[in-house]
């Protein structure tokens, strides 16, 4: 996989990162058994509930915008001495 954008090497911090988010987003968005009615008695809680695929979408989207924001700053700065 090239990424040009994010320079030699540069698509590897991307999946790094979204591995690293996919798994934890996993076992997040499982709740134990008991959470589905403590979810139906509180909204407020239920609001609280995460769903997988979006979450991974969303954080996906954000963390490559910043990689790219950070790759076009250092770019831009020039090589250092």
């Amino acid at each position: 996989m090239t990424t040009p954008e994010l320079g030699p090497g540069g698509a590897a911090a991307p999946v790094e990162s979204t591995l690293l988010m996919t798994m934890t987003a996993w076992q997040c968005s499982r709740p134990s058994e008991a959470m589905p009615a403590v979810y139906a008695s509180d909204p407020t809680l239920a609001a609280m509930r995460l769903d997988f695929t979006d979450l991974v979408r969303r954080t996906t989207a954000v963390t490559a915008s910043g990689l790219l924001v950070r790759q076009t700053e250092q770019t831009s700065a020039g090589p250092t001495s």
